[in-house]
């Protein structure tokens, strides 16, 4: 197993969070530093990479993260890695992280993609097809969204599967193409880890405002909302999806706890 660190070479405060934090557990990990909105466009062109941009649909520092997971997978995928996961650079980490994160034994051939982290939002889950696995957890496939991309695995079939459905789709933020449009559209098993074994700092301390590591792309991403919320067709779309995924929350949804 593989663990990819993103983070911009600048980020000072949070490479060292990374490094206490993997380091209390004897986790074993790698940098992977992060694209810039300048970078990013650089790098789309250099891979000739067919990407549809639509300005609308992202910010510029939400193409940046977007790339630098994309970049990720290409890495990885280039250097024949079988198993692989990904964090961003604000995660915790949960009991017995070594054992899940050191190794790729615990892994079936047909767990593509797990998703390790938790969000804190009630989430739909497909709890008919539940696994148990090591450490008292299990692995239960997600049957509606659960946004962000903190911290997830994929192996080398998976990883090749999200970037060609990736380079086939208009470019949105990471964490709705890949724990959103893939598990929509029926594309792939996306599995999620009960209880999750990480989590971001944003969810963790609750509050934007009283961020331990201060969060630029979220403050980007509820840019992007607010003008979006200008929008009429934008804003009708919006509020009729909501309507729906809080009906289906207050029937069938569960929290993720993390652990």
């Amino acid at each position: 197993m593989k663990n990819y660190v993103i983070s911009l070479k600048s980020a000072t405060e949070r490479r060292q969070h990374i490094k206490k934090e993997f380091g209390k557990q004897q986790v074993d990990f790698e940098f992977f530093d992060a694209l810039t909105p300048e970078t990013a466009k650089q790098y789309i062109t250099d891979k000739a990479l067919p990407f549809e941009l639509e300005p609308d649909h992202l910010t510029p520092v939400e193409l940046a993260c977007m790339m630098s997971h994309v970049a990720v997978w290409k890495k990885a995928l280039d250097e024949g890695v079988s198993h692989f996961t990904v964090f961003e650079d604000d995660v915790y980490l949960g009991q017995d992280a070594a054992f899940f994160l050191n190794n790729s034994d615990w892994i079936k051939p047909s767990w593509d993609i797990i998703k390790i982290e938790t969000v804190d939002n009630k989430v739909l889950l497909n709890t008919k097809k539940q696994t148990s696995i090591e450490k008292q957890r299990q692995l239960i496939p997600l049957k509606g969204k659960h946004l962000g991309a903190g911290a997830y695995t994929l192996s080398r079939q998976g990883a090749q599967k999200v970037l060609n459905y990736t380079l086939q789709h208009i470019m949105l933020p990471i964490d709705e193409t890949v724990f959103r449009d893939l598990i929509n559209e029926n594309v792939m098993p996306v599995y999620q880890m009960v209880p999750a074994l990480c989590i971001q700092d944003i969810i963790l301390n609750k509050s934007a405002e009283a961020l331990v590591l201060p969060s630029t792309l979220e403050e980007d991403r509820r840019k992007r909302m607010r003008s979006e919320k200008k929008k009429g067709l934008a804003k009708i779309r919006r509020e009729a999806n909501r309507l729906v995924d809080q009906t289906k929350d207050a029937l069938f949804a569960k929290s993720i706890p993390f652990r």
